[in-house]
């Protein structure tokens, strides 16, 4: 505990410790109660009254904070005005200390403030980074896992241990039932390095928790093999040439869904559109949360978990279209008959849902945009582009790049094909394109016939990072990646909805075809 000293706050007053404060109380000199009481005997020297006062005081702090620790804030009341001593209530005082000094060391609770039960110094970076209460501490830990503590400034890992066992030492009664405080993958900073490996096991219903895919293992009862075939075909899946940001968002979707789909003992084939809902259900709220949910960390530790929280709406619906191509990609090798829908049931896993070259737009488990939402928002789009002074000619040249980009998705193209299109390639020869087109050349003061292979669209400023400094380096002819151009139109649409105070469904580009496909 000496080595704690400065990170945890000061235990129950010793017997001496309490005559200290009770002569104090009763009026005795400090000097004579500093002799008595606080001297060290293998030191020759009396203390000064200055002294005695500093350390009868530091006493009554601990008292007035152990008073608190027991919920007596009257009888910290009463010793915080020990300072300006009087022989008003002194009998009060002697009573209150006699009843304090029966009492055992105090028990801490979620709603007490860190200032109890820490020292000072860490109390106020606890504070600052507003961890106010230990419910507040408790809670980062576990929302956090082991590293919680890099979220407090100037907080180090020697501290961290401290507090970390400290909490882990803590705990409360449920019923009959210890109840933990922090959850078992928070671990002493100290002591990250001594964590459990994660064991390789089948997927089945009862897993003591989960495993990522490359721990699934192949099963020994035969009840569970089906599903492992399904294992096996999602592993040849993503073992096609992907990105990695890519490769890493299917693979933990997939897993997502093969461990969902062991909790219900179901398999891939038996993904129906019941099935289905039910998993968009269970991404809202993962449950058990102590199954399902953890902090970011390895994944080879025990305690990985494949959700760190309940997603959000954005993020249902991303992990919603992963499942629908998995789903598509499972239909081609026959593991399942139709492919399940949230909008309208399930439909033929070939591309029927896409009409002539359109991009397809993703069914949606809640409200989408209709055709007179992004008609409305093309017409707010084009009289952008076509203002003849702008405020900000930057931001009138993004909203002149996003109109031409979404006419010609309405066209047919794709955003990979528009950024792959250059200056010679043929265009829409309708008189506002035109227009659009040729200011936004003049913006970036490019002559398409001196310059034909230039891009045909090209940001006026390249963001400060790495990869577009080298993307659009001195003399470079480059434009917009298919990505610099999906982050503009939904930047652009974000602008529109701001302006007119409107509340719509997500947009994502593909949904600009709304409305051609029916003409």
């Amino acid at each position: 505990m000496s080595e704690d000293r400065d990170t945890l706050a000061a235990t129950k007053l010793t017997r001496t410790e309490f005559a200290v404060v009770r002569a104090y109380a009763q009026g005795m000199r400090p000097v004579d109660i500093a002799n008595r009481y606080l001297l060290d005997p293998d030191d020759d020297d009396a203390l000064t009254e200055a002294q005695a006062i500093t350390r009868i005081l530091s006493l009554r702090d601990r008292l007035v904070q152990f008073a608190l620790q027991h919920d007596r804030p009257d009888i910290a009341d009463m010793f915080e005005a020990l300072r300006g001593r009087s022989d008003v209530g002194m009998t009060r005082r002697v009573d209150a200390l006699s009843s304090l000094e029966q009492l055992g060391q105090g028990r801490p609770q979620q709603t007490h403030e860190v200032g109890l039960w820490f020292g000072p110094s860490l109390a106020r970076r606890l504070t600052a980074a507003g961890l106010l209460r230990i419910a507040d501490l408790t809670a980062l830990a576990n929302r956090r896992g082991s590293s919680w503590w890099r979220a407090v400034p100037r907080l180090g890992p020697k501290s961290a241990d401290t507090i970390t066992r400290w909490l882990i030492q803590q705990g409360s009664l449920e019923g009959t039932r210890p109840v933990a405080w922090v959850r078992p993958y928070v671990t002493p900073a100290l002591a990250a390095s001594a964590r459990q490996p994660l064991r390789a096991m089948p997927l089945a219903r009862g897993m003591p928790y989960p495993v990522p895919l490359e721990h699934m293992a192949a099963p020994t009862h035969e009840s569970h093999k089906a599903l492992y075939a399904h294992v096996s075909w999602v592993r040849r899946w993503l073992a096609r040439p992907l990105q990695s940001h890519t490769l890493k968002s299917y693979r933990r979707e997939a897993e997502r869904l093969l461990l969902w789909l062991a909790a219900q003992g179901l398999t891939l084939a038996a993904f129906d559109t019941d099935a289905f809902a039910r998993y968009a259900a269970f991404l809202q709220a993962p449950e058990p949360a102590t199954f399902w949910c953890g902090p970011a960390g390895p994944r080879d530790a025990e305690y990985w978990r494949p959700f760190e929280a309940p997603l959000s709406a954005a993020s249902q619906e991303a992990a919603l279209r992963v499942v629908r191509a998995l789903m598509r990609a499972a239909h081609r090798d026959g593991i399942v008959g139709v492919v399940p829908s949230l909008a309208g049931g399930p439909h033929p896993g070939t591309d029927t849902h896409r009409t002539g070259g359109a991009l397809p737009v993703a069914a949606s488990s809640g409200p989408s945009l209709n055709d007179a939402d992004i008609a409305a928002f093309l017409d707010w789009l084009e009289r952008q582009a076509a203002a003849p002074v702008p405020a900000d000619p930057a931001l009138a040249d993004r909203r002149r790049v996003a109109w031409i980009a979404a006419h010609l998705v309405r066209q047919g193209d794709t955003l990979g094909a528009i950024a792959a299109r250059q200056c010679t390639a043929p265009w829409p020869t309708s008189a506002p394109f035109w227009t659009a087109l040729s200011a936004h050349w003049n913006a970036r003061g490019i002559d398409p016939r001196a310059t034909p292979h230039a891009s045909l669209l090209a940001p006026l400023h390249v963001p400060p990072t790495g990869r577009a400094a080298a993307r659009h380096g001195p003399g470079s002819l480059s434009g917009y990646s298919p990505s610099g151009l999906d982050q503009l139109l939904r930047s652009i649409w974000k602008d529109y909805v701001r302006q007119q105070g409107l509340t719509l469904p997500p947009f994502t580009p593909k949904m600009l075809r709304l409305g051609r496909e029916a003409a």
